[in-house]
């Protein structure tokens, strides 16, 4: 991505003016009332700059002013722009799209009727049925004038269900592509499954589960929970009758291997590749039956040299990227390494080393555009 070169607005210079008063203030010898009051005041101001910062997002995610950097999604240039977490870019922009495509909601917050935490519980509570919201959406507005978000939020799940049952008789096609499945990480890199089925679906996949993990017996030592024996059932449609075998790649800092905490946290201590950060008891247990290649590194330290012997990456070297760079190397880019392109820094045809320092990963697009703009930059130096 380039570098932003803007000048800020007076209106944004005068609001950072304000601010930075505002937080100078001492509120040492305030009274609680007072206190409160000012917190009040803060939270209401931030309520309305969410308000403002929704539909000027809107527009520009409409515009698709983004891709002026070559980024792939709006969440994509967020979380290489700002401090922002992915899944909380995607939120964003959800919501700010949602005040784009709608001007009723938007008038309601830029009013004030609604916060920006009702927008966002439209915006997930609509997602996959926004072909619906449209004929609810002042049913939906006046619900949101009058509940506080959490009770908003009972409101619309209802809503949900509404929908989907509208939509199970009038649009069964689109009922079924409608499907989906989110599988989302936790910090200890637990998966949590949150998707929608068909009805036909759901009750095919429920039969199938069960009949696989059928309940325990009574006097069996431990008794499975429906849930639990569901559980188990998919992972055998994954695996089979019998699991085939794994090979897992583990990665563990040299600090962490030595019983220390890591001083780079910008590189997973303990981690299944491609997978996300596990403690090393869960790893000793599930890589009972699998086929372990251990990385021992330090940081992000080089892993191996292959000089010209080859043009072409062989696999030690990709899996070496995939270690190193995780990503396409683009700015603004988080396509995973594997669905990526090895890219010579300096080109074979330059002399340049089959080598892990000349390596990097390069998504499709962007693996393009580099070769584009080494070739503009060549012929730039021509000319001089």
């Amino acid at each position: 991505m380039t570098e932003l070169q803007l000048e800020p607005l007076p209106e944004a210079m005068e609001a950072k003016a304000a601010l930075e008063a505002w937080a100078s203030v001492d509120r040492s010898a305030w009274t609680p009332a007072a206190r409160s009051a000012d917190l009040i005041e803060m939270l209401e101001t931030w309520a309305r700059f969410d308000a403002v910062l929704l539909q000027e997002m809107g527009e520009w995610d409409r515009d698709k002013c983004w891709a002026e950097d070559h980024a792939l999604s709006a969440a994509s240039w967020l979380v290489h722009r700002v401090p922002v977490t992915k899944a909380n870019a995607m939120v964003l922009v959800r919501t700010a799209r949602l005040t784009a495509q709608h001007e009723t909601t938007v008038k309601a917050l830029d009013a004030g009727d609604i916060s920006s935490a009702h927008a966002e519980i439209i915006a997930r509570a609509i997602r996959h049925r926004e072909k619906l919201y449209p004929e609810s959406e002042d049913v939906i507005l006046d619900a949101a004038r009058v509940l506080r978000p959490d009770d908003f939020k009972a409101a619309m799940q209802f809503w949900r269900g509404c929908a989907d049952a509208v939509a199970d008789t009038k649009e069964a096609l689109d009922d079924v592509e409608g499907n989906y499945l989110d599988i989302a990480k936790t910090f200890r890199s637990v998966g949590h499954l949150e998707g929608r089925l068909d009805p036909i679906s759901t009750a095919a996949l429920l039969a199938k589960l069960d009949k696989l993990e059928p309940p325990d017996p009574p006097d069996a030592l431990v008794r499975r929970s429906t849930a639990q024996r569901r559980a188990d059932a998919l992972m055998r449609l994954v695996y089979g009758e019998r699991p085939p075998e794994v090979n897992i790649d583990v990665l563990v800092d040299v600090d962490t291997l030595a019983g220390r905490l890591s001083a780079d946290l910008t590189f997973g201590c303990c981690e299944i590749q491609g997978f996300g950060s596990v403690s090393s008891a869960l790893v000793r247990t599930l890589a009972c039956d699998a086929a372990i290649g251990r990385v021992l590194m330090r940081g992000k330290s080089e892993i191996l040299d292959l000089g010209r012997r080859t043009r072409l990456i062989t696999p030690p070297q990709r899996r070496a990227l995939q270690i190193r760079d995780r990503t396409c190397s683009e700015e603004g880019c988080d396509l995973p390494g594997i669905y990526c392109d090895g890219h010579h820094i300096v080109h074979w045809l330059q002399h340049g080393p089959t080598d892990l320092e000349n390596l990097e990963f390069r998504c499709r697009r962007h693996h393009v555009l580099q070769h584009l703009r080494d070739l503009l930059a060549a012929t730039e130096a021509r000319r001089e």
